[in-house]
Formats: structure tokens, sequence, C-alpha cells
């Protein structure tokens, strides 16, 4: 969810500026060898794109077009992260109900809904890895922030306002980027709001 908002935005740009180098992308996430036609494809992003090219409408002929034009920049904006057998154990364990329930047992107030395997996946590199994972999805992040508290995770809204704090963007551009385009145009489905509080941008829920 988090790299199609800035694709689809036409700010993937901003990506490895915030990563503070290459961006590392899942092949449930992203998988740039699904390109056959006639190929349903699985990874998320490429799901996207090819539910774009059946869809006659301005906006998504532009997310079409600037999703295309990531997959060529793969040099330059992001990289293919292929998880070896003990990452792929652990993405299936964070999808597993009993992974849940552990989880709840530490938080007894915690709702956890369903754990996509794409973003399980996406954790589990991030967790063996020390890299920090970029997130929305409401099942994996309390999962993540209750069992793995040392692995630093990032949600939409936090990294528009870093863009902004680290001048990335100016406070204009970042409020219409999270509010106007990511969750008016694109919608992004979150109960945060971008701020501006005290000389920074902030969010609140």
């Amino acid at each position: 969810m988090v790299l199609v908002m800035f694709v689809d935005s036409g700010m993937a740009a901003l990506l490895p500026a915030l990563a503070g180098g290459r961006v590392y992308v899942s092949p449930s996430i992203l998988d740039a060898a699904e390109t056959a036609e006639g190929c349903e494809p699985i990874s998320e992003f490429m799901k996207g794109l090819s539910r774009f090219r059946r869809l006659d409408d301005d906006l998504s002929r532009l997310r079409l077009e600037r999703r295309q034009d990531f997959l060529g920049q793969s040099a330059a904006l992001w990289q293919p992260a292929t998880p070896t057998l003990a990452e792929l154990q652990l993405a299936h364990e964070l999808t597993k109900r009993e992974t849940r329930a552990r989880a709840k047992a530490q938080n007894t107030a915690l709702r956890i809904a369903r754990v996509d395997p794409g973003e399980a996946e996406a954790a589990a590199l991030a967790i063996t890895r020390g890299w920090t994972f970029w997130s929305d999805d409401n099942g994996i992040v309390p999962l993540i922030r209750t069992l793995y508290p040392a692995v630093t995770l990032e949600r939409t809204c936090a990294l528009v306002a870093r863009a902004v704090n680290e001048r990335l963007l100016s406070w204009v551009e970042g409020h219409q980027l999270f509010e106007g385009t990511f969750k008016g145009q694109l919608d992004l489905h979150t109960t945060a709001r971008l701020v501006w509080e005290a000389g920074e941008a902030k969010c609140v829920v």
C-alpha cells in the first residue's frame, strides 16, 4: 500500500530519499516478472497494474502509466529483495491465527485484522534484516508493534510528515499529497491526519 501510494501519485522519487538509499521490495508486493499476457499476477503492485489496463478512466490510465514507468527504474529507485526459506517460513507464521493470539495475549485490548500474506512477507524481511518496515496494513502493523517492537515501522502519514520536516517537501506540498492525493484521490483508508504543530508536521489519529 505504501509503495503504490507514492508511485501512483507520481512521487516515487521521494522513496529513496526517505529510505536514505535503495528501496527494497519483496516479490509479494512487486514481482516485475509477472508481465506475461494472459497470466493473472499475484503481487500487489502488478495486480493493480493489470486492473488499470482494463479500465478506461483518466485516473486509471495515469496510474497505469506511472506504474509502468516505475518498473523501468529499478536501477535508480528500487531493488527486488528475494526472501530466504527461513524468511518465507516466518512470513507464514505471521499470517497464522496462533500468532495473532500470541499478540493478543500480550495486549488484550489489541485488535488485529487478518494478516495479508504480502505484508507478512515484507515484514519478515524487515525483521530478519533489520530494515525499516513501511506499511499501513491494519493486520500486520499492530502485530509487529507487539511481537517485534525493535522493528522500525513507518506508516504513510509518518513518511509524508518526515518528508516535510526533512525539507523534501514544503508543508503545502506535503499536506496536499497526504490529504488531497493519498486520501482524497487514491482512497487511502486511514484515520490519520497530517497537521502542522509547534513548527513541524505531525500525524494525529
